[in-house]
């Protein structure tokens, strides 16, 4: 009797342990495991070449809310899934690391891709603390898993969501911009220690309503930029990696995924931002208007310098602040064909056949402009990866709205690749992008 007595206290006790630690429970950790479905995304019609031409950086923002299915179409755009599984960026080296914090009125979460939802993080109101620089009605926090990637491919994929929200929100007129800096502006909210922050993009309503103007004054050989027939949407929901790369390019193809990395957009931009002056914008963002890339394209006949806009190199950045025209065109460096080796130093034996390569290189010496921040350090490494990835995404988007095929490839000997193009330790080859049917 004694022995089922004590039996039954010792069973109530564990009940009444098991309550009071339930109901005692900080209210951050019972709901952090709360998820919130979102609406379908809206299907945005405007063509892939008109949301590059219309890509912008916006810093002024209205108090007009975002609602829930803008906001689900921009966490989609960013990351989420294909209607075949697939996903809207592609993983470099098959890892997907990318991680996007939703800071929101009333808490913040995190965007679950899988299942298209928005999981409970933390109560409170952190837009303001986090995203200090320009306040806006949601800040979205782009962060990777350091168990998964490094700083500079955590980088790279990052800078495709970030090029997927810059576009899918001006397509909903609505604007964004990137905000980089060191310590990451995401630390304060205390994410777990396998996570590491690096961007943070405001998101909300124009104060200043857009307003382009199609004057390209394009003076060059190569074709003139055209709109496909595929939108958006449609874009995103059928981007792939390709694993052959046969075939031959057209020029105007060739022309078309040039311009995609790093060129100029046909529009000149009338809407009077007060902090964006920027008359003529550029397919990408880059830190502090630097544009450090160079791109190498890699055909059968040599290896080209591509130049974006030659009326650009003469200023302290490489930003269009007037509306210039379009003087842009391939410069030879090498004759012959060395497809084989750029194939070799991706360990891609596949890319050899490709009708073109694109070589994404970083010139170190444009990261540190006479007079200016210096953001050579290799702590700041990882933002140039970004914009290389944003510049490699835009191929892929190209090459999807085009019906061709294309691919994101770390290199794997760096050093044969500088060694090719002649360029001494200034220089640090990033991607190789082979292009092809």
């Amino acid at each position: 009797m004694k022995k089922n007595s004590w039996e039954k206290k010792a069973l109530v006790l564990w009940i009444l342990t098991l309550f009071c630690s339930t109901i005692l429970m900080p209210v951050s950790q019972a709901e952090s495991k709360i998820e919130y479905p979102l609406p379908s995304p809206l299907l945005v019609d405007m063509i892939v070449e008109e949301s590059m031409f219309r890509r912008m950086s916006v810093r002024e923002f209205t108090n007009e809310t975002v609602t829930d299915e803008e906001l689900s179409t921009i966490l989609w755009a960013a990351c989420g899934y294909q209607t075949d599984g697939g996903r809207t960026i592609v993983g470099i080296n098959q890892i997907y690391a990318g991680i996007i914090y939703v800071l929101k009125e009333d808490a913040a979460y995190t965007y679950n891709p899988v299942n298209h939802s928005l999981v409970f993080f933390k109560e409170g109101d952190w837009r303001d603390i986090v995203g200090w620089q320009y306040k806006a009605p949601i800040q979205l926090g782009l962060c990777y898993d350091t168990n998964k990637a490094d700083a500079l491919l955590g980088g790279a994929e990052l800078g495709q969501i970030g090029q997927n929200i810059q576009f899918m929100a001006n397509a909903l007129d609505l604007g964004t911009v990137v905000c980089g800096q060191m310590p990451p502006a995401i630390d304060p909210l205390g994410i777990p220690e396998n996570e590491e922050g690096l961007v943070v993009m405001p998101l909300g309503h124009l104060a200043h309503p857009y307003n382009f103007k199609n004057r390209p004054f394009w003076i060059s050989l190569l074709p003139r930029i055209q709109i496909s027939s595929l939108s958006l949407s449609k874009t995103l929901d059928n981007l792939s990696e390709g694993t052959s790369f046969a075939g031959t390019l057209t020029k105007h193809e060739v022309s078309q995924v040039l311009w995609s990395t790093y060129g100029f957009s046909s529009y000149i931009d009338r809407s009077e931002q007060e902090k964006n002056t920027v008359k003529r914008h550029r397919t990408v963002p880059s830190a502090h208007g630097y544009y450090p890339l160079r791109m190498y394209p890699v055909t059968k006949q040599g290896i080209f310098y591509y130049q974006p806009n030659l009326f650009i190199k003469f200023q302290k950045v490489p930003v269009d602040f007037l509306g210039l025209p379009i003087l842009t065109f391939l410069v030879k460096k090498i004759s012959g064909d060395h497809r084989f080796e750029v194939a070799e130093a991706a360990s891609h034996p596949l890319a050899a056949s490709a009708p073109l390569i694109i070589l994404i290189v970083l010139d170190l010496e444009m990261t540190r402009p006479t007079g200016k921040d210096d953001l050579s350090d290799e702590i700041y490494r990882r933002f140039w990866y970004y914009e290389a990835g944003a510049s490699a995404h835009n191929v892929l988007l190209e090459a999807t709205s085009w019906n061709l095929s294309a691919s994101i490839i770390s290199p794997t000997n760096a050093l044969a690749i500088q060694s090719l193009l002649q360029l001494d330790e200034n220089f640090f080859p990033l991607f190789i992008i082979p292009v092809g049917r």
